[in-house]
Formats: C-alpha cells, sequence, structure tokens
C-alpha cells in the first residue's frame, strides 16, 4: 500500500506533438510532479514512433517498441518497461498497445482510464479491460449518462474532472472591454469541418443577422476539409467586408485572437470537453452555442456567461447574437463572467488538484483482485477492431450502412 509521502510513477500513453492529449500531458505533468506524482508520456509502436515530434518532447516523454508495427511485441515492451521503471499506475488513453497489455498486466499495478470524447469509439477505449480500472474521469457529465446508460459502467466508478485552461495565458485578453466598437466582433477559431464541428451552419446564421440589421465582423480562424465550401458560401459576406478568413493559429496566436472578440460562435454537433469553447469563456468571450445536453449546458451558464441555442435553428442562434449587438452593457457584464466563471470552475490548477486527490486516493485502496492473462492467450483490444467504424459517429455509421444496404453492398442492416 502506498504511503501519503510515496512517490507515485504514472504512465500516460500519449506521443509529445500538437494535439490535445499530449497538451494535457504537457501542462498537468509539472503541476503534479510538485505533488510527488511523476508522470510519464508513453509511446509504443512504429505508428507512434513515426508522430514523434522531438521539439515537443520533454524529459518525461518514453519511446518503446519503435522500430515493430506488431502490437503483441508491442504490448510486451510496455509490460516490460512498467515492471523495470516501477509504474504504480497506468492511463491508457487511445494507446492501442497500451490498452491491450493491460489484461496481462500484474495484479498490483493499478489501471485508471479517462474519457476524452463523447461518441461511441471514445467509449469503447474508456471501458477498455473494464474489470481493471480503479476508476473513470469523465470530463463532462454527458459521458456520465452514457457510459452508465448505454455501456454498463457504475457511476460509483466514475470521477467528474472537467477539462482545465491556465488562467494566466488569457488575462490581458479577459481585461479588454468588449462591446465598444459599432460592429460587434465576431469569430470562429477550430477546424473547419462540419460534421462535428457545425461550420456549415454558419453561412445561414449570418444571412439571418444580416436580415435583423446587426453590424458585425466575423473573423475565422482554422483550417479542414470543409474550408472550401464555407469559403464558397460566405464569399458575398467576403467581398462586404463582413467576414475575414485568417487561417489555422498556432497556440502563441491564440490569447490575442480571442482578446480580440466580442462574442465567441460556438457550433458544434458534438463534443467532449471542449478546449475551444473554455479558452474562448477564460479570455472573456461570450460564446454562442447549439445546446449540447451535459456538454455546453455544462459548461455555460445561460444568460450568465453565454447563450444556448436549440440544435440545428439558426435564427434563434441569431438572435442570440443580434440581443448582444443590442445590448453593450449586458455584453460587458456577461464578458466578466465569463471569465470568472472560468477561473473557478476550469483553471488547470483546479485540474491537477483534483488528478492529485484522485491518484492519491486510489492507490490507498487495495487492488483490485486480478489474474494477469498469459501473453499465449493475447489479442487486440476490441474497441480497434474494424478500426474504420470506430471512429463514425453512431448516427452516421448508421447512414452509412443504410445506404450500402440499399445500394446491395451490405447483406442486411441492423438498428
Amino acid at each position: 500500500m502506498t504511503t501519503t509521502n510515496q512517490k507515485i510513477l504514472l504512465a500516460f500513453g500519449s506521443v509529445p506533438k500538437d494535439s490535445g492529449t499530449f497538451t494535457f500531458y504537457r501542462t498537468l505533468r509539472p503541476m503534479l510532479t510538485n505533488d510527488g506524482i511523476d508522470m510519464r508520456c508513453v509511446s509504443v509502436g512504429e505508428r507512434e514512433a513515426a508522430l514523434w515530434d522531438q521539439d515537443f518532447a520533454d524529459e518525461g516523454c518514453v519511446q518503446l517498441a519503435a522500430h515493430t508495427a506488431n502490437v503483441k511485441k508491442q504490448a510486451r515492451a510496455f509490460a516490460d518497461w512498467c515492471q523495470e521503471a516501477g509504474v504504480d499506475l497506468v492511463i491508457g488513453i487511445n494507446s492501442v498497445a497500451i490498452l491491450s497489455s493491460l489484461p496481462h498486466l500484474p495484479e498490483n499495478l493499478r489501471v485508471l482510464s479517462r474519457c476524452a470524447n463523447s461518441f461511441d469509439h471514445g467509449y469503447r477505449i474508456t471501458v477498455s479491460c473494464y474489470d481493471r480500472l480503479v476508476r473513470i474521469v469523465t470530463t463532462t457529465p454527458r459521458q456520465v449518462r452514457d457510459l452508465t446508460r448505454d455501456y454498463g459502467v457504475t457511476e460509483a466508478r466514475m470521477s467528474l474532472i472537467p477539462n482545465g485552461i491556465a488562467p494566466a495565458l488569457f488575462d490581458t485578453a479577459a481585461q479588454r472591454p468588449r462591446g465598444e466598437a459599432p460592429a460587434l466582433r465576431l469569430g470562429f477559431l477550430g477546424r473547419l469541418e462540419h460534421n462535428q464541428k457545425g461550420v456549415l451552419f454558419l453561412p445561414e446564421i449570418l444571412r439571418r443577422l444580416r436580415g435583423m440589421d446587426a453590424e458585425f465582423r466575423f473573423t475565422i480562424a482554422g483550417d479542414g476539409v470543409h474550408k472550401r465550401t464555407l469559403e464558397r458560401e460566405l464569399d458575398p459576406f467576403v467581398q462586404g467586408g463582413f467576414v475575414e478568413f485568417v487561417g489555422a493559429l498556432p497556440p502563441s496566436k491564440v490569447p490575442g485572437f480571442l482578446g480580440e472578440l466580442d462574442v465567441f460562435l460556438f457550433p458544434s454537433r458534438f463534443e467532449g470537453c471542449p478546449n475551444a469553447l473554455l479558452e474562448g469563456l477564460m479570455a472573456g468571450c461570450v460564446p454562442v452555442a447549439w445546446e449540447l445536453e451535459g456538454i455546453t449546458d455544462f459548461i455555460i451558464e445561460e444568460g450568465r456567461t453565454g447563450f444556448l441555442a436549440p440544435m440545428g435553428d439558426c435564427a434563434a442562434f441569431a438572435d442570440r447574437i443580434a440581443a448582444l449587438a443590442g445590448d453593450r452593457t449586458r455584453l460587458q457584464r456577461m464578458n466578466e463572467a465569463a471569465g470568472q466563471a472560468a477561473r473557478e470552475r476550469f483553471s488547470q490548477g483546479r485540474v491537477a488538484a483534483d488528478y492529485a486527490r484522485l491518484i492519491r486516493r486510489v492507490m490507498q485502496e487495495p487492488v483490485l483482485p486480478w489474474s494477469p492473462r498469459p501473453w499465449s492467450g493475447f489479442r487486440i483490444d476490441p474497441a480497434f477492431r474494424d478500426s474504420w467504424r470506430t471512429v463514425i459517429p453512431a448516427p452516421l455509421k448508421k447512414a452509412a450502412k443504410r445506404w450500402l444496404f440499399r445500394l446491395g453492398l451490405s447483406k442486411r442492416f441492423e438498428n
């Protein structure tokens, strides 16, 4: 049993590169180190070695089995490293090798899971080797609901810890006055694709807004598969000086970009715990978003720190923006409330403290009874079989099956 002051070695499955998962590691590691928890970023296998960006790597990054594509060899390399390094706790995230190794790891090694997304594949990897999981960390109430209702997880095994943002990066932005320019300054930041991010709602929202005679300037930062479609749809607005595309921004430019906005448009159709929305709040932008049960209505306090509109109702979305254009005093009040609430609820320090408490708690608890599976019985984690199916949200997956069936390319369709 681990004592309160004993150092804990935590293996976290990720790759040093520009990604949300690695950003989570990079920001959390120094804070946990101060609490006696040594968090290591562990990359396993040939594919992850190819993604490794040395510019992002730090002293906690570990690379294993970099020259093999064989998942069993990768999993064994990870298990051997855990034993040699004296790992106490594993968080596999979406590493095929690490999640596939869990049934074979020794009984005394505890396993914790973190749910980062709110769709089928994200949930399936969250519950990998469920009987070994001492806790599942969720980031929004929606994940708690879905995992309990659809994936057989007991609520007592879950701990809700939302994502966190470093407040200091956005202090200057949050202190800027909002709504002083004649035209309301709108902005979007993120991937320019519609399936998740909902960017093709934006042209209709802006058309509705123009119909209300609301004066605005809209800046779009990002890149993605639907950029050209969006540019084509918004060309009249670009030509009229209402819309500007500025391309993808490096992280260092994000606080300055958000500091120039009055209202942050967030039309995503599904999310986990979206960092872009948290950053917008932290910078003092007032967000307008679709109402995603247990996600945006958890992050945004309706009418106080932002506004929510029914999914797909572009007229209602535009109404919320127009209300802020017509009441600049309320805009400034909501701007201040957004920055304050974000610092109270979504600061990186809060995240680190919550994780440190949880890790110390589970290390004090008795290990779960587990008989490690022999390596002769190794198999790739079931969540990664038929991988083309697992990355598609359930509604799109069903539509694709239906389409294949009608074309005679699929023998049957199951709801």
